[in-house]
């Protein structure tokens, strides 16, 4: 069982701001079972112009084995909520989807599938690639792209594949470690009313681990 606390100045996922570009703070709690059975949960919540308020919630189970020394498998299943608020009034939307994926060293890949990606009859693929490295003792370097792709949608829905990338470094402190990242995405839609699109983005950022 481990648990982690963060404080964001952003939450960014997949190229968007989930909470507008607003700072963010998250609790999360995972265990991790011998069999290879794992569980997480994650709540956020987000310091809107008016006051605190939730974001959202994820929670994962998967199971992972352990193939050769270096390489390990895991499949699993992940449902999201995030709430945001558009001309005044609160919405959420969710979604769910399942994964495959691999690690090999310090570089992990995962190809996962949402039936519903945020709304009915919006079906998607989204692929990534990550990797870190250490180049000195308590900093670490990560990388990640990602792919999305729409397998069904909407005659009216804007349906073009989607990219994003980030690139992060950290600083370990003891049970401590802060950490900036720079990302983005592409490409913005053609109308100006895009929720989250805030293109290419600077975050900092805090997080207790126990």
């Amino acid at each position: 069982m481990a648990g982690t606390i963060s404080v964001n100045s952003d939450d960014r996922y997949r190229g968007y701001s989930l909470s507008d570009g607003r700072p963010t703070a998250t609790a999360q709690l995972s265990y991790d079972h011998a069999s290879g059975l794992y569980l997480n949960g994650a709540v956020t919540g987000v310091a809107r112009r008016d006051g605190p308020d939730l974001l959202g919630y994820q929670a994962n189970i998967g199971f992972a084995r352990r193939v050769s020394s270096t390489i390990s498998l895991d499949a699993g299943l992940a449902h999201s909520l995030n709430r945001y608020r558009y001309l005044g009034t609160n919405y959420s939307a969710s979604y769910d989807e399942a994964y495959i994926g691999a690690n090999a060293h310090n570089i992990s890949a995962r190809l996962s599938y949402s039936p519903h990606y945020f709304q009915n009859g919006v079906s998607t693929l989204y692929g990534e690639l990550e990797a870190g490295t250490q180049p000195a003792p308590k900093w670490r370097l990560s990388g990640h792209v990602g792919v999305l792709t729409y397998l069904t949608a909407p005659i009216y829905f804007e349906s073009r594949t989607r990219y994003d990338w980030r690139l992060g470094v950290s600083r370990e402190l003891g049970a401590f470690e802060i950490h900036t990242a720079l990302s983005g995405g592409g490409p913005r839609e053609r109308y100006p009313y895009e929720l989250g699109w805030s293109g290419t983005a600077l975050t900092v950022g805090a997080s207790l681990s126990f």
